[in-house]
């Protein structure tokens, strides 16, 4: 188990480390960010807010147009760990409010977060 453990651990340090070089891309340009909070861009225990729809719309949209590859919404949200396009759709339009998860999970894809590293207190197994 112990060899799993470091071999992962290995593996995920990897892959911080390949993040840093990831392309730098323009931010989106369909709405001013400084007119909405920027709560949406907070860990839940620092007070996160769930985003604006119009925030939602923006992000995707732009981030869609940056990779063809996820450009509809059901490449997107099969991205995002979702199963159907329809929640991508119902978080643009405001049906639905995005969950904390999958808008961390976005804005880490996205280098607008760093991804939580969580501490290992022990191995008890």
């Amino acid at each position: 188990q112990e060899v799993i453990f470091q071999a992962a651990t290995e593996e995920g340090i990897k892959q911080l480390k390949a993040n840093m070089n990831a392309p730098r891309l323009p931010g989106q340009s369909e709405l001013d960010e400084s007119l909405y909070s920027r709560t949406h861009l907070l860990r839940e225990h620092e007070g996160w807010e769930p985003p604006s729809p119009e925030i939602v719309g923006a992000y995707f949209r732009h981030f869609q147009g940056c990779f063809p590859e996820h450009g509809t919404d059901g490449k997107l949200a099969r991205l995002l760990g979702l199963s159907s396009d329809r929640r991508v759709r119902d978080y643009k339009q405001g049906v639905r409010k995005v969950p904390y998860g999958v808008w961390r999970h976005f804005l880490v894809l996205t280098g607008r977060a760093p991804q939580d590293i969580i501490p290992v207190l022990a191995f008890m197994a």
